[in-house]
């Protein structure tokens, strides 16, 4: 999180690409907010995690498993547009 705040680079070069994205998609918010939040308390983010080093035959029964042709640095994104009163 220190590296989209700028307190720090990236140090890990297959990193920053999708450091740059994230630079990138940030500016098309009018504000946004990073928020650090321990593993211990983000069991989605801990499952994530843990798919990296899963075999896929190996995945819990409803957990599926989409393949993408590029990395997400390289995909088109595409924003919804939200209408109603504004908060």
């Amino acid at each position: 999180m220190d590296q989209v705040k700028g307190v720090c680079g990236v140090r890990h070069e297959p990193l920053v690409k999708y450091h740059a994205k994230v630079i990138q998609l940030a500016k098309e918010f009018g504000q946004i907010m990073f928020e650090h939040i321990p593993r211990t308390q983000n069991e989605e983010a801990d499952h994530l995690s843990r798919l990296a080093t899963t075999y896929y035959d190996e995945l819990p029964q409803g957990v599926y498993v989409e393949i993408r042709e590029a990395p997400a640095y390289e995909e088109a994104i595409a924003f919804p547009v939200l209408e109603g009163p504004e908060d």
